[in-house]
């Protein structure tokens, strides 16, 4: 009896990527893949290097080493999973040349080391089998990197191993860039693997399944290694249908806040969130923000260990099998039952999400102003809710590393259909001009001016930081005349909207909020209101 797959019988099946026998909830890959992964940005905030030493003192001492490439690599590979190297002069670091040096001056080389990581571990619904798994890989890594550094010694040549996680220049460059540089980029340039859309290293045997430290050496080879003219990453899209805060878009751009605010919870954003409410909220608010569960998380990390809250475009990447992923219609749906469903429904019911404040999170959600999460248990499904959680937590300290981070801050879905350029005009230590363009749901910031913006922004940098901190307002700074605009000026009261904070819990907010819940419930009627 022939199989009828919808509506189509099986045996007129044109091929295993056939759109009729993909069991997933998106389209099969049916474009190639690019075969120089060009096309994946570098995050804004990365973008921009530390401003180097005028005048260092220390002249770079390089070795010529004794060995070739191969050997090397044959050496290191004993106890390395994988390992390439690369020259400090290699374009993929250009923008980062001036920090490795900041790190070790003499840098000539970079090795980059790789750790393949348990699958079935990093698959797992339990998320501490996953984050066992991760921190043990990181400490073969480091052994790794010491086996490395005792090798090269051994060649009459030195180095150290960067970070691979914690701890990191947090209190010197606090919120700015406080990694020394992206493995990512180094191992892309050695030709290991490449970024994937899940901004994920695919390395080319291993896939996501993998983490990377760097040796930075002041060893001088004859050659080096080069990028791989093909892309590990299938396109499949499975890692944007698996991510639980939409972080990971379709269209190529990477929410970094949404990931951020809740793969990290358990860590910086969580920990700056309870000390600030500690300090600042009543008694009564304070409990209706924090749970109990979430306090003991908190204390959890502190104690041992973070505890990462999302694998989900790791586990659910299948890079490292192509062949059968794409050979065998088999394999796909066993990856669909086994692997996507688990992951995406069971942890979406079972564990808490964070996501972003913003007004337009709160009416998809129908949370009021004043409360942070979702009514408890309304789908009879989760227990926890969703938690609402604020971008003004992270307080940058200049105005440089903020306008950096704008484009992160920036929430396209608030912006539909709106585009207008600005110029930043601000005044005192700290201040300079700075452009930005909003427009097709992305933000753009660049130092410099722009001729005939479509709204002029003035006021002191003081003022600027305080109102991205929560402790200035912007409708007072108008009224108090410290904030002065020129041109189209009513594009100022989207700013808040574009750029949120933290959503008003004002009595006149409450009000306005129940009435667009009530004209909703009137324009669709019955289903709105479940």
């Amino acid at each position: 009896m022939t199989k009828v797959v919808n509506g189509v019988p099986e045996s007129q099946n044109d091929g295993p990527n056939d759109a009729r026998h993909w069991p997933f909830p998106f389209p099969p890959p049916g474009k190639p893949r690019a075969a120089a992964p060009d096309d994946v940005p570098i995050l804004p905030a990365q973008r921009w290097p530390y401003r180097p030493l005028a005048d260092d003192p220390i002249v770079a001492r390089g070795v010529r080493s004794p060995v070739g490439l191969a050997e090397l690599k044959r050496v290191l590979g004993e106890w390395c999973d994988d390992v390439g190297v690369i020259s400090i002069d290699d374009p993929a670091l250009d923008h980062e040349r001036a920090e490795i040096r900041y790190v070790y001056p003499h840098a000539r080389s970079l090795i980059c080391m790789i750790g393949e990581e348990n699958k079935a571990a990093m698959q797992s619904r339990y998320l501490p089998s996953a984050n066992n798994e991760l921190y043990r890989c990181e400490d073969r890594l480091w052994d790794m990197g010491h086996r490395t550094i005792k090798y090269l010694n051994g060649l009459g040549a030195e180095g150290l191993t960067t970070t691979i996680g914690w701890p990191m220049e947090v209190g010197q460059r606090w919120a700015d860039k406080i990694w020394p540089l992206s493995h990512k980029l180094v191992a892309q340039a050695a030709g290991l693997g490449v970024i994937g859309t899940s901004r994920n290293f695919l390395h080319r045997k291993f896939g996501a399944y993998c983490l990377i430290d760097t040796v930075v050496s002041n060893l001088e080879l004859e050659a080096y290694d080069g990028r791989i003219d093909w892309n590990p990453c299938l396109q499949c899209n499975l890692c944007i249908a698996s991510c639980p805060t939409d972080a990971i878009k379709p269209d190529g751009n990477f929410d970094f806040f949404a990931c951020y605010n809740h793969t990290y919870r358990d860590s910086i954003p969580g920990f700056l969130d309870l000390v600030q409410d500690l300090a600042e909220a009543k008694p009564k608010k304070f409990r209706k923000r924090w749970a109990d569960n979430e306090i003991a998380a908190l204390w959890q990390a502190m104690a041992f260990k973070v505890e990462y809250r999302c694998f989900n475009c790791v586990a659910t990447c299948p890079a490292e099998i192509e062949t059968a992923f794409h050979g065998e219609r088999d394999t796909r749906r066993r990856y669909l039952d086994e692997t996507l469903k688990p992951l995406t429904y069971t942890r979406g019911v079972e564990d808490a999400q964070f996501v972003i404040d913003t007004p337009g999170t709160r009416e998809r959600l129908d949370v009021p102003p004043g409360e942070w999460r979702t009514p408890i248990d309304r789908a009879g499904q989760s227990a926890a809710g969703t938690r609402l959680v604020s971008l003004r937590r992270i307080r940058t300290q200049n105005v440089d590393a903020m306008m950096r981070w704008m484009p992160q801050y920036f929430r396209a879905e608030e912006a539909r259909g709106v585009a207008f350029t600005t110029q930043f005009e601000l005044a005192g230590p700290g201040g300079g001009s700075w452009a930005m363009r909003i427009g097709q749901g992305r933000c753009e910031v660049h130092p410099g001016t722009i001729a005939e913006p479509d709204l002029m922004v003035r006021m002191p940098a003081t003022y600027f930081l305080a109102i991205h901190r929560g402790d200035a307002n912007p409708v007072w700074g108008l009224l108090s005349g410290r904030i002065r605009l020129g041109g189209r000026r009513r594009l100022f009261l989207l700013m808040p909207r574009l750029f949120p904070t933290e959503a008003s819990s004002s009595l006149f907010s409450r009000v306005a909020f129940a009435l667009r819940r009530r004209r909703r419930a009137a324009a669709h009627g019955p289903a709105a209101r479940r």
